[in-house]
């Protein structure tokens, strides 16, 4: 909405801030998805994220520890290819 208006994504980020409350958006967020919509990505889904485990592999991690507790986390790490 703020990106429609025309306003840059300080500013929304401000209005972001006076709306929900203190610290609910960072600035460098805002400049971040006025980025991607200068781009034409208007998406709102989360991109991927690099080094962010999937489902599966925190699933996977659960498993393991169970099995052994008393796996190193550089163990741990190799076993999930990390």
């Amino acid at each position: 909405y703020e990106f429609q208006l025309g306003n840059n994504a300080t500013t929304a980020a401000r209005n972001i801030c006076a709306a929900l409350g203190e610290g609910a958006v960072a600035d460098r967020t805002c400049r971040d998805w006025f980025k991607r919509f200068r781009e034409g990505d208007i998406s709102l889904e989360d991109r991927p994220k690099s080094g962010r485990p999937l489902e599966s592999d925190i699933e996977r991690l659960k498993v393991l520890i169970e099995d052994n507790p008393r796996l190193t986390t550089r163990e741990l790490s190799a076993m999930l290819g990390c």
